[in-house]
């Protein structure tokens, strides 16, 4: 006698697990808005789900979805990212940072976004809500372009630039997901910031792998890599590379970028590429074992796409690299003051240990001549620390 199949919530179609999702939610909030906050919310759950089975039952005919699968197929909705879970926002916390560095308004309040999120989970939700900035950006951007297209005309593109490290490619994975479920969404371009990688086992935080997230999105996403090395040593050889064949040309479209987004690293954080590859290359004998001490001497806070930075400004000399990246620090704070163009930054703390990045974010809040975005996007516990600074300064 055959077997007969094991059943799993894998097997279900999109339209029937979505469908099992949307009515669950709806029936459990009809239930608590008529039993109010007295209710056995356990026994709430268990009958918006029977429910859901009952109408399973009458709409598509399957007696064997019993209360018990419904909860399988909620899971299963989560697995095929039907679901989107947005992390609350403090905007008094953003409110008193920006009177405290005298932050200038924007059409989006003063710019910044702060997440109310887990202290353990922040770094997660922070990058959720930076994607979903982002698609709420390239709306606005669409909007601005309404009056510049003719009947008739292909809708235009909004181009994307997209930096390296952890927290950007959480932000690309999170906009994919966004965009595919997303029939409205206009032709997006990603362009590479900067090769963004060096570890051999590290490829996923270059910003070229990212595009694969986007493969098999509609309509489909275009996009300009950029094949170059990550850094070079000499000021003359990071001429000659921006001339070369596979790198001029993703130069010459750096102008066509409407968004760029980035996050930043700590100098003295083990998870900050900067500071990996510095190491390497100490390792490997090719720079001298004192370089990082004499870059924290001279002021070394954090980077910005493999570009340094001290309270006061960019850290060219100390720096014995330079690194491949079509914008440095003071052409984004340019183009941070430019109608029509949005830098977003990622400021949350480590996606990979947690630690907070608060001395490396404070110059870039605090000192206009390096406030090179237009939206700042952190965690509750990074925004109260530069709070307590601001009171104690």
């Amino acid at each position: 006698m055959a077997r007969a199949r094991r059943w799993h919530p894998g097997q279900e179609s999109d339209e029937l697990v979505f469908s099992v999702c949307d009515r669950f939610l709806r029936q459990l909030g009809s239930q608590f808005e008529s039993q109010g906050n007295g209710g056995d919310k356990d026994k709430e759950r268990k009958g918006a789900a029977a429910a859901v089975a009952e109408w399973l039952k009458e709409y598509y005919g399957r007696d064997d979805l019993t209360r018990e699968r419904i909860y399988p197929l909620f899971w299963e909705a989560v697995r095929r990212n039907f679901l989107f879970l947005q992390a609350p926002r403090e905007r008094r916390l953003a409110e008193r940072l920006a009177e405290q560095y005298h932050l200038a308004s924007t059409e989006d309040d003063s710019g910044i976004h702060v997440v109310n999120a887990n202290a353990q989970d922040a770094a997660r939700h922070v990058t959720s809500a930076t994607a979903d900035l982002v698609l709420d950006l390239v709306d606005r951007v669409i909007e601005r372009r309404k009056a510049e297209t003719k009947p008739g005309d292909a809708p235009p593109s909004v181009h994307i630039g997209m930096g390296a490290g952890f927290a950007t490619m959480m932000v690309a994975k999170r906009l994919a997901e966004r965009v595919r479920s997303d029939l409205d969404c206009p032709p997006l371009v990603l362009h590479a910031l900067s090769a963004g990688g060096f570890l051999v086992n590290e490829p996923q935080k270059a910003p070229i792998t990212y595009f694969s997230y986007f493969e098999d999105t509609f309509p489909k996403v275009e996009y300009v890599a950029l094949f170059t090395e990550t850094v070079v040593s000499l000021k003359e050889d990071y001429e000659r590379v921006k001339r070369g064949p596979g790198v001029r040309r993703s130069f010459e479209r750096r102008s066509e970028i409407d968004i760029i987004v980035t996050s930043l690293a700590a100098a003295n954080h083990e998870h900050g590429l900067l500071v990996k590859f510095l190491t390497h290359l100490i390792e490997e004998g090719v720079l001298k074992a004192d370089v990082l001490e004499q870059m924290y001497a001279a002021g070394w806070k954090g980077d910005v796409q493999f570009r340094p930075y001290t309270d006061t400004g960019p850290l060219i000399e100390e720096c014995p690299v330079r690194a491949v990246t079509l914008f440095e620090l003071d052409e984004m704070v340019e183009l941070a003051r430019t109608d029509g163009k949005y830098v977003v930054l990622l400021a949350g703390p480590c996606g990979e240990c947690g630690n907070p990045k608060v001395e490396a974010l404070r110059p870039l809040v605090a000192n206009p001549d390096l406030r090179l975005w237009t939206h700042l996007v952190t965690d509750v516990q990074t925004a109260q620390a530069l709070a307590v600074i601001a009171d104690r300064e």
